[in-house]
């Protein structure tokens, strides 16, 4: 027999057994609403917890020179370690220090300001005016007010040392602590005393921390201090690992369950259809052509059932914030289906090795 017969002849039958077709489609609507509504919201909860540590805050790693000279967090070292594939950003930092505005001189208010040699572009983000070029200064919106600017204009006054303030910032996510004073592009700087380090992921942190440690190339490891997101990577991962094997167990659980009662139900209408069956094997359907007429039947009513149980969900749930992600409501429809499928195989299978003529036989 043709798939095509197959198909046709599965549909006209699921059409023809209302009752049975309507329980497989709401116990397969009944799975994948029950499986979204639940192990969905843990693996939206578990995607929320692995975002909140993926931002840019919980990716940083910092490294700073203790020794007397500063002379290991150098423009080589820097370039090496944004060099690297697990590297988005890494700027050298000089020593805080305090100005003030430079038309008030001494006695003014003071901000700390930060010294900073790298691409400023991932550190500020400019409210007004430009980038600071070498020897140049930005301040933040808090700055500004404390030094009694009305406009970011003017210059820094530090001892000897001017620098002229050429715009506004607002700090980029993992430099937060810049908004309370300036930055200056310390461009021609020769070492600094930090090098601040983005990583791309949280998962690359002991690896990176490895990495950025043997470029600066301390001759003593110790004149080093490390603070790093390994321990927060590891945390993640625990925790991910929790939740995944938590999802993984009740999924598999609601289809166990629903696939029992789809078994049921195939074995019901087969027990009850079984003369029809019978028939067709005396017009000669074959048994392997009976098999996949009575599963595919299922699989037709559990598909319905996935479409109708994943719109409900995604309807009541699309504005909560806890519904996952398109992969995983397309991959539990599948899911379903297919246990549907495998659990039809059986009462499939019986419905086959039935013998024709003592189920046609007259009582």
């Amino acid at each position: 027999m043709r798939i095509t017969v197959i198909i046709r002849e599965s549909l006209a039958s699921a059409w023809a057994t209302k009752v049975p077709s309507a329980l497989v489609v709401i116990v397969a609507a009944a799975m994948c609403f029950v499986s979204l509504a639940t192990v969905g919201r843990t693996a939206a909860n578990e995607a929320a917890v692995r975002a909140s540590f993926e931002q840019a805050g919980g990716r940083t790693l910092v490294v700073r020179d203790q020794s007397e000279k500063h002379e290991f967090i150098n423009p080589r070292a820097l370039g090496a370690v944004n060099a690297l594939s697990t590297v988005e950003l890494a700027v050298t930092l000089g020593t805080t220090f305090d100005s003030t505005n430079g038309r008030i001189g001494r006695g003014g208010a003071l901000v700390p300001t930060w010294p900073v040699q790298g691409d400023l572009t991932g550190v500020v983000q400019m409210v007004r005016g430009r980038l600071p070029q070498a020897g140049e200064a930005v301040i933040s919106a808090l700055a500004q007010a404390k030094l009694g600017l009305a406009e970011p204009i003017g210059f820094l006054q530090a001892g000897a040392n001017q620098y002229p303030i050429v715009g506004q910032f607002d700090p980029v996510e993992g430099f937060t602590d810049f908004a309370a004073g300036a930055v200056v592009n310390n461009a021609d700087a020769a070492t600094g005393v930090e090098m601040r380090v983005m990583l791309t992921s949280i998962a690359a942190a002991q690896a990176t921390q490895t990495a950025v440690v043997s470029l600066i190339a301390p001759r003593d490891p110790q004149l080093l201090s490390v603070e790093s997101p390994a321990g927060v990577a590891e945390l993640t991962r625990i925790v991910g690992e929790q939740l995944s094997g938590f999802g993984r167990n009740l999924l598999a659980l609601i289809l166990g369950v629903g696939g029992l009662f789809v078994a049921v139900v195939v074995l019901a209408d087969v027990l009850i259809r079984r003369r029809d069956l019978g028939r067709r094997r005396t017009l000669g359907v074959t048994r392997a052509d009976l098999t996949i007429l009575v599963t595919l039947r299922a699989v037709i009513c559990a598909l319905m059932g996935s479409v109708l149980g994943c719109a409900v969900e995604v309807a009541l749930d699309g504005g909560s914030g806890h519904l996952p992600p398109l992969s995983f409501v397309i991959a539990v429809a599948l899911l379903t289906v297919i246990t549907a499928g495998v659990t039809a195989l059986a009462p499939a299978f019986y419905a086959a090795r039935l013998d024709p003529v003592r189920v046609m036989r007259t009582p």
